[in-house]
């Protein structure tokens, strides 16, 4: 078969290295431009894919866990990723060379996957028809539990334990409106995230899980295995893993053994991923225990509204340790030029000191009780529950709940 090509010229067969011209040939031998034919994304392959899958990972957790990063941040973490001895000189050029070949490399990831670099106003958004939401939230949630009949009702939330400020710019999605502050740790442990978990029935703070940053599963982790007043884990970034979670379901189900829990968090991907389902559904099959758990999801938007840690526990929480700290540092040697260091093991202390207080201070004032009440959230609701719900609602205001956002879920900075 003679097929016919329209004449073209030299030139326009020349190619260089950078563009090489696709050329096709239809059944009836008419040229189709090289326009028409490009694939999507054209141009030289990705050389570097596997970072770029860890820097997007970790600006979605950030920013998805309600503590944005910095640029600061993301650089340090990033030279610590490159150094790990398993892909250890995968990216010396980038690494190794001056800082602004990597700053264009990071400017250009975020653009391709909708992230900008963005002064601090506030970490989320509320929906505009919140109240609605909140209330079919709520609703939502004690019916599931009504149902499933269970017997412990948690409302679960990760607060940040941070220490010295990277500066007054963070990475956000592009579009976003508003965008969170969040300060991060200048020394080798770089904080701390504490999963702050309230109980209706008790009216009590349960004993956290704390996670640091440093090796999953490595030496510092089995160090910490038998200490039984906290959960104390490692991941690579300490923020909330989809492990992290998997871990914590299981001490929860440890420390509620025969029970059928009810946990309520909010819509961080890890919270609700398919591993972690998967784990669950395989947990609740078990026919060996009676030992069950229900999940439910608080939507985006509404945790600073029907979500208790944020509602009635974070902020004494983080006062409570900002306290600690401060007597402790107050009793520290004054050193020019020295750094302040806290140890992992005294961090603990300042959190499950400050997390005694506040259940001793519950004996008398059920302040936890009283705010699953006031968030919607008692399964057993009676009509004083819901007009505490309702009178909840109805002092709040929009802007009463932006501040709400920035002074709840901001990250604690011990220096302020």
């Amino acid at each position: 078969m003679l097929l016919l090509i329209h004449s073209i010229s030299y030139s326009q067969l020349n190619m260089s290295t950078n563009k090489k011209i696709s050329l096709s040939i239809s059944k009836e031998g008419f040229f189709v431009s090289n326009k028409a034919l490009r694939r999507p994304g054209g141009g030289r392959p990705q050389k570097y894919k596997d970072l770029e899958d860890f820097i997007v990972l970790t600006v979605r957790r950030c920013w998805e866990s309600g503590a944005s990063i910095s640029p600061e941040q993301l650089h340090c973490m990033i030279l610590r990723h490159a150094n790990d001895e398993n892909i250890k000189g995968n990216y010396d050029e980038l690494v190794q060379g001056k800082r602004s070949t990597l700053n264009r490399y990071v400017q250009r990831v975020l653009a391709r996957n909708q992230f900008s670099v963005r002064k601090i106003s506030i970490s989320q958004s509320v929906p505009a028809d919140w109240r609605s939401k909140a209330e079919e939230n709520s609703a939502r949630i004690r019916s599931t539990f009504l149902k499933e009949k269970v017997d412990v009702v948690i409302n679960a939330d990760e607060t940040f334990l941070l220490f010295h400020p990277f500066g007054q710019r963070l990475i956000a999605p592009t579009g976003i409106k508003r965008v969170g502050s969040v300060v991060q740790v200048d020394n080798e442990k770089w904080g701390a995230t504490v999963m702050i978990a309230c109980e209706y029935r008790t009216s009590c703070i349960l004993p956290p899980m704390i996670i640091f940053t440093g090796v999953h599963c490595a030496k510092l982790m089995k160090q910490w295995a038998t200490f039984d007043k906290a959960k104390v884990i490692f991941n690579e970034t300490h923020w909330m893993t989809t492990n992290a979670a998997i871990i914590y379901i299981s001490y929860l189900m440890k420390m509620f053994q025969g029970k059928k829990i009810g946990l309520i968090w909010d819509k961080h991907t890890s919270h609700y991923s398919t591993e972690v389902l998967d784990f669950i559904a395989k947990c609740n099959e078990q026919t060996t225990t009676s030992t069950k758990i229900i999940i439910e999801m608080v939507d985006e938007g509404l945790t600073p509204i029907i979500q208790v840690p944020d509602v009635a526990v974070n902020k004494v929480f983080k006062a409570g340790v900002k306290k600690r700290y401060h007597e402790y540092r107050s009793g520290l040697p004054v050193t020019i030029g020295k750094k302040i260091s806290v140890s992992r093991e005294t961090l603990v202390d300042f959190v499950l000191n400050t997390i005694d207080e506040i259940n001793k201070s519950n004996y008398e004032n059920q302040f936890i009780s009283d705010a699953f009440k006031r968030c919607g959230l008692n399964p057993w609701s009676k009509t004083q529950s819901m007009e505490a719900f309702h009178q909840h609602l109805n002092k709040l205001e929009s802007n009463e709940i932006l501040r709400a956002m920035i002074t709840d879920q901001k990250a604690l900075s011990l220096l302020d």
